[in-house]
């Protein structure tokens, strides 16, 4: 038995040796693959150096930087110019004045529908089919153009007074 052991462990010794082997040689594979790439690693380095690309990387995005904020600056001055140049509340008060001439001019149609159908009663009918159609397809943009002037108002009248409260302050 013990012939059995001893060719079991030289076996073992050889397996063991051939491992050891392979593993020095995996060791050195790495460590050459390691100069290798330092060295290609260190050349790319010097040719970025070299070309100036790095620096003109930086000054590119610092371009960049400085041309964002500028326009965000820019967008800020415009809106504050726009802010307090009252054109929408200008705009919102024509609308409602164009909204209450076209009242105005449907009730005088109204009523000169009316005059004319002991005139004229052919005239009349086609007229009223006209007045009709003409109420009936203006009513929902009016009635819309109504709610949003509303809203917008009352926007703007505690947009006012909140500024004037932090002025007076």
């Amino acid at each position: 038995m013990s012939s059995k052991k001893s060719t079991s462990r030289a076996a073992s010794n050889i397996h063991l040796k051939k491992r050891a082997e392979v593993t020095a040689k995996a060791v050195k594979n790495a460590a050459k693959n390691i100069r290798e790439v330092s060295s290609a690693t260190r050349e790319a380095v010097k040719a970025f150096s070299d070309s100036g690309a790095i620096m003109e990387l930086a000054e590119s995005v610092q371009a960049a930087a400085t041309s964002a904020k500028e326009t965000v600056q820019d967008v800020r001055d415009i809106t504050k110019e726009v802010r307090n140049s009252h054109v929408a509340a200008g705009a919102a008060n024509a609308v409602e004045q164009t909204l209450a001439s076209a009242e105005e001019t449907a009730v005088l149609a109204k009523q000169t529908a009316s005059q004319v159908p002991k005139s004229a009663p052919k005239a009349i009918r086609r007229t009223v089919k006209v007045a009709k159609k003409i109420k009936k397809s203006s009513k929902p943009a009016t009635s819309h153009a109504k709610r949003a002037m509303k809203r917008g108002k009352a926007k703007a009248r505690i947009r006012a007074s909140k500024l004037h409260k932090k002025l007076t302050k």
